[in-house]
């Protein structure tokens, strides 16, 4: 790899990553909103859960569905058309991965914001439509069944999504350039999301927790009545 294309490639990268589309769309939709702190209301409590990056999760829970779709959609383009300009007029493959990995980290610590940035999901998402995208529902199948059926969590899910694609990434490419870039974008990731997850972590010792695990059981049971009650198993 050249030495000039390494720092370039990281650089431009970065920049492009920097770039927040959520609070881009937030100064038209939410002028005056402070976007770096959003509460969610706990289901079955009256509690709330502080996130503090900014994201397009940031913009759903304040301003609506609708632009925090049009967010996302942002943040997978901005990953993967640079990728895809890069596999193109670049050799190696490796260039890509260095990109994808720039754009993350600038995504989660923007130097146009004082680096206070989002999590880097969507753009991880974007960058792997290129390199594998059988990943994306492996990933996000296990995301949900670890968090849902064994941990029995519903914010686990939310947060713990990168973490599989090292073992898939193992299982399907072995130790690769592939492997490295995983483990890169992870620790780019969980340093971004510490906050948030100190966050959950304390909310797990609270009442307010065990009211919503509850609640949650209840629902899930109430559901599966319905289902079995259609299904004429139940009389």
């Amino acid at each position: 790899m050249d030495p000039f294309l390494i720092i370039i490639t990281s650089l431009i990268g970065y920049l492009i990553g920097s770039i927040s589309f959520t609070r881009i769309i937030g100064k038209f939709v939410l002028p005056g909103e402070d976007l770096e702190h959003s509460k969610v209301q706990i289901e079955g409590t009256n509690q709330y859960f502080n996130f503090r990056s900014v994201s397009a999760s940031t913009l759903r829970v304040q301003a609506g569905s609708k632009y925090g779709i049009i967010v996302t959609i942002l943040d997978l383009l901005k990953a993967s058309i640079p990728i895809y300009i890069t596999l193109n007029f670049l050799d190696l493959q490796l260039y890509s991965y260095l990109i994808s990995a720039s754009i993350i980290l600038g995504h989660d610590f923007p130097i146009f914001y004082k680096f206070r940035g989002g999590r880097g999901t969507s753009c991880l998402l974007g960058s792997l439509l290129f390199f594998d995208w059988v990943s994306i529902p492996v990933t996000l199948m296990l995301t949900m069944f670890i968090g849902l059926l064994v941990f029995n969590d519903i914010i686990l899910p939310y947060l713990s999504m990168p973490i599989y694609l090292i073992p898939w990434v193992l299982f399907a490419s072995g130790i690769s350039d592939f492997l490295i870039y995983a483990s890169v974008v992870n620790a780019i990731y969980w340093i971004a999301v510490a906050p948030d997850l100190r966050e959950y972590l304390n909310f797990r010792k609270t009442v307010a927790y065990e009211q919503e695990k509850k609640a949650r059981n209840e629902r899930t049971k109430k559901k599966i009545s319905k289902i079995l009650h259609k299904l004429r198993i139940r009389k």
